[in-house]
């Protein structure tokens, strides 16, 4: 393999020898072509934003619907189409650049109507979009008031949800004292709107995005205030769910106090997450007698690796193995299995996970592909074959006891894994052979699964 830096070795080369190649490349890679064409174009930015806007314009007029197998690729192209302009076109001219960064988020509804954006793909080009107008804003020669009646305008005109970093990040556009006038314009639009349309039986939409707004540029602002005023506007009795946004932007702005009078009473079914907010603001406050007692309380009614974490981690060292005794004995008691190895690999006690899920191996839910698969491999990876075998044994016959022929590829895979294991002593779970001869056994009529295996 070469030694040498590659970009010091180009800079060795003959200039006509570099030509050369950059000619034969772009005869061959239409993407070298188009790049070369703009390297043309770059003394010329109004040329170069006419060929930007062009490909621009092509997917604003397009009808081609964009499914979930396809949204992810056409996603990327977005996203490469808003980096080349914040890399070739947005140095030599902020304004043009923003002009079409501009077209693009008002564009967002002819993105998103023409694909399936379950992934958020489509959404994160929009967010990039947004983040670029923000930057670019700041290097053009305007007054900031004209830069952010533009901002507002095109932030409130959101109606899917994915220009909310425009408020958010306005920060590195606007100043303090912008964003403050911006706050205040808002809650007077706020005022005229929740006096019209009080008594109403339900909080109209456009109260509601208002509202929205405040509290993104209170982030902005690192102000929780701004966003607690936001909700108590239009809702002087916020629900759990409000009060428990308004508690969240206090804690993050490390006011515990403020935190601590939207935290009392009981949220019925959310009553956890008050009581986890609540371990917060005690241990903010300093209350560790209050915070560590809450908090493993919170483990063991709900546990999980967060909670798990949310106790242990806030221990001082000296009471930490008799919690992590304690949290081990908690998990031994769980009758999920894969939850139950989860929190003892979490406890450094892989022994355990593994005897957990050889002992109860018919109980592994083989539905959990969420963390089944994650929990295997690291199994795998520590020498735990035994507890990998009986993951991916359970993920397996989930998937054929389904006939669920889509997940056939994944079933043959996973079978692959378990020959390689194969060699271990499985003991007292079933030989490889064994439970190859059931799968066999059972599922002989799944032909499309054993053809699969066999081309594999």
């Amino acid at each position: 393999m070469p030694t040498e830096d590659l970009h010091a070795f180009l800079l060795r080369q003959p200039p006509a020898a570099l030509a050369d190649l950059l000619v034969e490349l772009a005869k061959d890679h239409p993407d070298v072509d188009k790049r070369l064409q703009r390297l043309q174009l770059s003394d010329s930015p109004s040329k170069l934003a006419a060929m930007f806007k062009k490909a621009l314009a092509g997917w604003r007029r397009s009808q081609k619907y964009h499914d979930y197998k396809t949204v992810g690729a056409f996603a990327a192209k977005l996203e490469l189409w808003l980096d080349q302009v914040a890399r070739e076109l947005a140095p030599k001219d902020p304004a043009l650049a923003l002009d079409l960064f501009e077209t693009f988020i008002e564009t967002d509804a002819v993105f998103f109507e023409n694909a399936d954006d379950s992934g958020g793909h489509i959404g994160g080009a929009v967010r990039t979009a947004c983040r670029y107008w923000l930057e670019t804003s700041a290097q053009c020669e305007a007054p900031q008031a004209a830069l952010r009646d533009r901002l507002l305008k095109l932030a409130t005109a959101d109606a899917y949800g994915a220009r909310e970093g425009l408020f958010r990040e306005a920060h590195l556009l606007l100043s303090e004292p912008a964003m403050r006038e911006m706050v205040a314009e808002l809650e007077a639009k706020m005022a005229v709107l929740v006096a019209r349309h009080r008594g109403a039986g339900q909080v109209p939409y456009e109260v509601i995005n208002v509202s929205a707004s405040l509290s993104l540029i209170g982030d902005a602002l690192k102000d929780p205030d701004v966003k607690a005023r936001a909700i108590l506007s239009y809702r002087p009795e916020p629900n759990a769910m409000q009060k428990e946004t308004i508690a969240q932007g206090y804690l993050k702005a490390d006011r515990a106090e403020d935190a601590m009078k939207w935290l009392q009473g009981d949220w019925g079914n959310l009553d956890d997450r008050r009581q986890r907010l609540l371990a917060q603001a005690h241990s903010q406050l300093g209350n560790t007698e209050l915070s560590h007692p809450l908090r493993q309380e919170l483990f063991e009614r709900s546990p999980s690796v967060d909670a798990l974490h949310q106790w242990l981690d806030a221990l001082p060292p000296a009471q930490q193995a008799a919690a992590m005794e304690r949290a081990g004995n908690v998990a031994l008691s769980l009758p999920n299995p894969a939850l139950a190895a989860q929190l003892l690999i979490e406890l450094h006690r892989d022994a355990d996970a593994e005897a957990v899920l050889v002992d109860k191996a018919a109980a592994i839910d083989g539905a959990d592909y969420f963390m089944l698969p994650t929990l295997a491999k690291t199994l795998a990876a520590g020498g735990r074959s035994k507890g990998a075998t009986a993951i991916y044994r359970a993920l397996m016959l989930n998937i054929l006891d389904r006939a669920n022929a889509r997940a056939y590829g994944h079933a043959a895979r996973y079978l692959e894994r378990l020959a390689l294991m194969s060699a271990t002593d499985l003991a007292p779970l079933p030989s490889h052979e064994d439970f190859v001869a059931q799968l066999r056994s059972k599922h002989a009529r799944k032909t499309a699964f054993w053809s699969l295996l066999n081309k594999a």
